[in-house]
C-alpha cells in the first residue's frame, strides 16, 4: 500500500514537472509565436516582383539565418499552409543560398556581428529581411520587430524594400510603429 502511494505520488510529481516545463517553454516562445504570425501576415502584405510573386508560387520558404527561438514556431506556418501554397520554416546557415529559395529571411540576434555583410549580400535580392535586433530597420533591414508598451510592433524600411523590387501594402504601413523612407 505504501509502495503504491509512493508510486502515485512520484507519477504525480513527474506529470506536474512535465506540465510546468511545457508551460515555461510556451511562455518563452510566446513572443516568437507572435513574431511568426506577423511574418505569415508579411507574406500576405508584401508584393514581390513577378518571378517571385506569391500568386505564382506553390511553396514559400521562410528562412532563419542563425540560431533563434523562432525555429520552434514552424507549426504556425504549417497550419497556415493550404493545398495551393505550402509555407515552410527552414534554417539556412549559408547566406549564398538565401536569395535562391527564400522569400523571407529572419536574421537572428546571433548574427548581429555579421549584419552589415548579410544586408550587403542580399541587397537588391527580392528577399524580405526581418529581425528583432535593435535598430535593424534603421541599419538597412526591411522590417524590424520592436517592443513598445509591452507589445510587439514593427518598424518598416520602405527604401530597403523598394530597392529589392518589392512593395509593402499600405495596410502593413498603417500598423507600423515607424516607417523609414530615407
Amino acid at each position: 500500500m505504501i509502495k503504491r502511494l509512493l508510486l502515485v505520488a512520484l507519477a504525480a510529481c513527474v506529470v506536474a514537472s512535465i506540465a510546468a516545463t511545457q508551460r515555461a517553454y510556451a511562455g518563452d516562445n510566446k513572443e516568437y509565436l507572435v513574431k511568426a504570425a506577423f511574418i505569415y501576415n508579411f507574406v500576405k502584405f508584401v508584393e514581390w516582383p513577378d518571378g517571385k510573386a506569391i500568386s505564382k508560387q506553390s511553396n514559400i520558404d521562410i528562412c532563419v539565418l542563425g540560431d533563434s527561438p523562432i525555429l520552434g514556431a514552424g507549426n504556425v506556418f504549417k497550419a497556415a499552409s493550404t493545398p495551393k501554397l505550402a509555407l515552410a520554416l527552414v534554417q539556412e546557415n549559408n547566406i549564398k543560398n538565401i536569395a535562391a529559395h527564400c522569400h523571407v529571411v529572419f536574421i537572428s540576434k546571433a548574427e548581429q556581428g555579421r549584419l552589415g555583410d548579410t544586408i550587403a549580400s542580399l541587397k537588391g535580392a527580392p528577399v524580405l529581411t526581418v529581425s528583432d535586433m535593435d535598430g535593424f530597420a534603421e541599419n538597412g533591414g526591411m522590417i524590424g520587430f520592436v517592443t513598445s508598451d509591452g507589445k510587439i510592433k514593427v518598424v518598416v524600411n520602405t527604401r530597403s524594400v523598394s530597392s529589392a523590387g518589392m512593395r509593402v501594402d499600405a495596410q502593413l504601413l498603417e500598423i507600423a510603429l515607424k516607417v523609414i523612407d530615407k
